[in-house]
Parts: C-alpha cells; structure tokens; sequence
C-alpha cells in the first residue's frame, strides 16, 4: 500500500516538474503576431538599456572626478563605451532569450544581428598597415574592424526578428539542423541573416534618417508645438515596456527634439515623485528618482486617467525647450534626470557631439530654470488640477511596491 502511495506522488512530483519547467522555443513554438511583437520590442529595450545605461551614467562622473586623466579611468571609459557598440549584440541576444531559446540559438541570433548592424564596420587595410594597437605592418592586406557607435537600432530589430523567423523554421522543417547544428546554424543561419542585414541596411538606415529629418524639419517649422507634443509622448512612453533611449536612438532624435523628449520624462518624474512620496515607502521614490519610473506601470495602467498630469506636465515643460532652445543627442534623449545625463548634455560642450547633432548648450543658470524649476512648478499645478480640483484620482492611486 506503501509502495502505491509513494509511486503515487513521484508520478505527481514528475507531472508537476514538467509544467513548471520553462518550455524551450523549437519548431512546435507557436508565433503569434501580437506576442512576437512584444518580445522583440521587450528584448530591445533590455539590449538597449544594457548598452547605453553604463556609459552615459558613468560618461561625466569619470569626466569630472579626474579619474579621466588615470589609465584606470581611460579604460573604464573606453570599456564602458564599447557597450555602447555591444548594443545590436545585447539587442539579439535579449530577444533570443524573450523567446526562450538554446545557448546555440542565442547565439547564433546575437551574431547576427549584430554583424548587420552597422556597430562594428571593417574595410581591407593594404599590405604595409601598421597596426595601431601591435604597432607592426601587415605583411598582406587584411580586414581591419572598427567599433561605431550603436549602429542602426531598428535595423537590429528587424534583423534579429529575421533571425528568430528563421530558426523556427530551420528547428519546424530541418529538425535544427540535428547533430550537425553546432557547425550549420552558425554558418548558414548566424552569417546568412547577418549578410542579409548587411544588404538591407542601407535602406533601413535611409528610412530611419529620413524619420529623424521629418522630426527635425517639422521641429524647425513649428518649434513650440512640436516639443511640447515630443515631450508628452516621451513622458508617456517612460511608464510602457518601450525604451525611450531605444525610439530616440532608432530615429537619430537630437538637437530639440531630443531635449523635449528628455524634458518629458522629467515631467512625468516629477510627477510621480510628488505622489509617491506621500503614499509609498522611501525606498520606493528614491527608486524613481533614480530612473525606476518602468516600476510604476502597474498602478498607472491600473488607472489610465493617472496619465492626464504626465500629459499636461509635459507641455508645459517642453514650452522652454523651444523658447531656450534646449538640445540633446539621441543617447540622451530617454534618460531625463537618470545620472543628470540630459541635463549635463545640454549645458557642457562635448567636443565629440558634432554640429549636426548638437549645435547650441545653455547656462547652468538657464538650465536650472529649465530642467528643475519649470517642471516641479508644472507638476504641483497639475496635481491641484486633476487631484484636488477635478478629483480625477489621489495619490493613493499611485501606491506601488517596486
């Protein structure tokens, strides 16, 4: 009777074990448009993340601690900056994971993504090169790699998404390969993908541009209407599961429409902090002050109408970006006040931000004005009129453990 009892539960233990294990993606996996969708868009967002955050953070701490001028802090920097070209590869591998795939597919997805990219870019040296890092010439020509930028974002999403389709096909018809996938997948999947992102990225890269000018063209046209609209739709973006840094990147977003869309994540910081500190642990407004506002997606979706003052905050905001002219880069764009990376940006002159992209940087005295008193400013008025006048919702609605 014993023995039954015990076979009983290890038959029951067995099943239990089977349900809660993670089921891994192979050719049986079904890719339903709205969940691929999200995936990728998730993935990119924690690639993205992964690359920029690092750099951007540390970028004026290493600058203006000294530690710039030590060879500790040169390698620090130029590490932290190499995240930044790591980005597409982040990007791969964060949606191969969103689809919870092998190491193998991993890999093969990151690879190849990243080689379309444009982060990383190569050209035939001649015989007779020296070497820069060796200090020896070459004895024969030989491809010479270089580390650029972040390269084309949405061309990395387009790619790893081509990627994923793939696999799934080559696991659903070619069972994957079989026992010959360690060799095939890399090759035929990893370097096929790859070379056909390499082929399509040009013309990626000229739609993305292109949305980057209408931004800009229209920005010039109508200065104030345009950043106070980037500044809301930012100040909306910063509390759903898409990157800010990823949409700025993606569309080369800088000069003031960077700004405004820095300014509309303050906004919406703001915001949350002056609810949050009335109903929520420290620990928790310390955490969105120092860029947890994702955190917060639960209470404000629970209750959509919390998104009213982020809306209004942020026009209001974004009125001093286009009367100041407050710029930034498309790295800077989605941060706000997360390692003052946006507001720094736009008072010091880097020297490593062409024209093109930046060409005018406000006082500190201006910027103080712009980035602090104007939003806070903006942000209680809002909160006496959807709070306290048109009793629209209480900060309670805003409590949240994170």
């Amino acid at each position: 009777m014993s023995n039954k009892i015990e076979e009983k539960k290890d038959t029951e233990y067995v099943r239990m074990a089977k349900e809660s294990a993670p089921v891994a993606f192979n050719g049986q996996t079904d890719l339903h448009l709205k969940d691929f969708f999200f995936k990728v868009l998730s993935g990119s967002a924690q690639g993205i993340l992964i690359g920029v955050l690092p750099s951007a953070v540390m970028k004026y701490i290493i600058k203006y601690s000294g530690l710039g001028t030590t060879a500790f802090g040169a390698d620090l920097s130029a590490i932290l900056t190499l995240f930044t070209s790591l980005i597409p590869f982040l990007i791969g591998m964060a949606i191969a994971l969103q689809f919870k795939m092998k190491i193998l597919d991993v890999g093969v997805v990151a690879i190849a993504t990243m080689v379309a990219s444009g982060s990383i870019k190569w050209a035939v040296a001649p015989a007779g090169w020296e070497n820069p890092v060796t200090g020896v010439n070459s004895v024969v020509p030989m491809n010479a790699y270089i580390a650029s930028g972040s390269g084309d974002v949405i061309n990395a999403m387009i790619v790893a998404s081509i990627a994923v389709i793939v696999v799934w096909l080559v696991a659903h018809y070619l069972k994957g390969f079989g026992s010959v996938a360690i060799i095939l997948s890399p090759i035929l999947v990893g370097g096929g993908v790859g070379l056909l992102g390499k082929t399509i990225a040009p013309y990626v890269g000229d739609v993305t541009a292109w949305i980057g000018e209408l931004v800009e063209m229209f920005t010039n046209f109508a200065p104030i209407p345009m950043a106070m609209l980037i500044a809301m739709a930012f100040s909306i973006i910063i509390i759903t599961p898409v990157s800010t840094v990823g949409i700025a990147l993606a569309i080369s977003l800088s000069g003031i429409g960077s700004g405004a869309a820095a300014m509309g994540v303050v906004a919406t910081t703001i915001v949350l902090l002056i609810n949050s500190w009335k109903v929520n642990k420290p620990g928790v407004t310390v955490a969105i002050a120092l860029g947890a506002m994702k955190g917060m997606m639960p209470s404000v979706f629970a209750k959509p109408v919390t998104m009213l003052p982020f809306l209004l905050s942020a026009a209001i905001s974004g009125i001093p970006v286009a009367l100041f002219n407050i710029q930034g880069t498309p790295t800077t764009a989605g941060f706000g006040f997360i390692g003052l990376v946006s507001p720094i940006q736009s008072i010091v002159k880097d020297p490593t931000v062409p024209s093109s992209v930046m060409n005018h940087f406000i006082s500190p005295l201006v910027g103080v004005f712009a980035w602090l008193v104007v939003p806070i400013v903006a942000g209680f008025v809002v909160q006496f009129i959807f709070s306290k006048l048109l009793k629209l919702y209480t900060p309670m609605d805003f409590q949240q453990d994170l």
